[in-house]
C-alpha cells in the first residue's frame, strides 16, 4: 500500500528554508548597505563582504540542512516505521562562495553596486537551497534502507530545467546527485526522499512532463519566429541543450559525491 507524504509537509519545509534564507540575507544586507565603495577601497570593501558571509553562512546553511534532516526523518518514519537520526549535512564550502564574491566585484568596477548586492543575496539563497538538497542526499548515503529521490516543485513558478528533473519521479539515487546539484536562487523545488511505495500528495510526474513539453514547444515556436527557422529545428536544438545540461548536472553530482 502506498504511503503518502502530505503536500503540507513539503510546503512547510519550503517555508522553513525560505525563512532561513531571508533571515541570512537580511543580516548580510545590513553590511552591504553600510559599505561606501570608492575606487581606492574596492579590495577592503570586498573583504568586508566576505567576512560578513563567513560569519553568517555556516550557521544558516546548517539550519537549512537541519530542516531537511528533520523532514527526512519524518518521511522515513512514515514509510518504514523508524527514523534514521538524520544529521544536518550542508556540504557548504565557504571557499566557493568567496570565489563567487570575488567574481561579483566586476559589477562594482562598472559602477553597478546594486547589481553586486543583488548577486551576493542571490548567492546566499542558492547556498541555502543547495544545503537543504544535499542534506537529504547525504543522509540517504548513511541510510541502510534503499532510498531514491524525487524533485518536487512547491512554488508558483518552476524553471523548465526543474520541470524536466521533476518529471522523472522517484528515480534519483544518492550515487548520482543530479537532482540535488541543480540549484538556483528563488528555487522552491524540494529534493524529497522516497522508499518503496512512497508518494507525495499532488505530485504527478506525468502532468509535470506535459508542462515541460508544452514549455519546450512554446520556446521552440518563439525562437523559430525570431530566427527564421522551423519549430522542429529549434525543438531539436533545445532538447540537445537539455541533454548537455543534464550530463553536466550528473557530472557535478558525481564530483560532489
Amino acid at each position: 500500500m502506498a504511503v503518502t507524504i502530505p503536500r503540507a509537509a513539503v510546503d512547510f519545509l519550503t517555508e522553513e528554508i525560505n525563512g532561513i534564507s531571508a533571515d541570512a540575507q537580511a543580516r548580510v544586507l545590513e553590511v552591504l548597505r553600510g559599505i561606501q565603495w570608492t575606487p581606492e577601497n574596492v579590495a577592503q570593501c570586498r573583504d568586508l563582504v566576505i567576512q560578513a558571509l563567513a560569519a553568517v553562512m555556516p550557521t544558516y546553511t546548517t539550519m537549512a540542512a537541519q530542516a531537511s534532516a528533520d523532514f527526512y526523518d519524518a518521511a522515513r518514519e512514515l514509510a518504514v516505521g523508524e527514523r534514521l537520526g538524520a544529521q544536518a549535512i550542508s556540504d557548504f564550502d565557504m571557499r566557493k562562495t568567496e570565489g563567487a564574491v570575488r567574481g561579483f566585484v566586476r559589477f562594482v568596477l562598472d559602477g553597478r553596486v546594486d547589481t553586486f548586492n543583488d548577486q551576493v543575496l542571490q548567492r546566499i539563497d542558492y547556498e541555502m537551497k543547495r544545503s537543504a538538497n544535499m542534506s537529504v542526499v547525504e543522509n540517504g548515503r548513511r541510510d541502510p534502507k534503499s532510498v531514491r529521490y524525487a524533485r518536487v516543485p512547491t512554488g508558483a513558478e518552476t524553471c523548465d530545467f526543474c520541470l524536466m528533473l521533476a518529471s522523472r519521479g522517484f528515480v534519483y539515487q544518492s550515487e548520482s546527485t543530479a537532482s540535488a546539484s541543480h540549484v538556483h536562487s528563488h528555487c522552491d523545488c524540494r529534493v524529497t526522499p522516497g522508499w518503496d511505495g512512497m508518494e507525495v500528495e499532488d505530485y504527478d510526474p506525468r502532468s509535470i512532463y506535459d508542462r515541460w513539453q508544452d514549455a519546450i514547444d512554446a520556446k521552440a515556436k518563439e525562437r523559430a519566429e525570431r530566427n527564421g527557422t522551423t519549430a522542429s529545428e529549434e525543438r531539436a536544438a533545445i532538447m540537445a541543450a537539455y541533454g548537455r545540461a543534464a550530463k553536466n548536472a550528473k557530472r557535478a553530482g558525481r564530483k560532489s559525491a
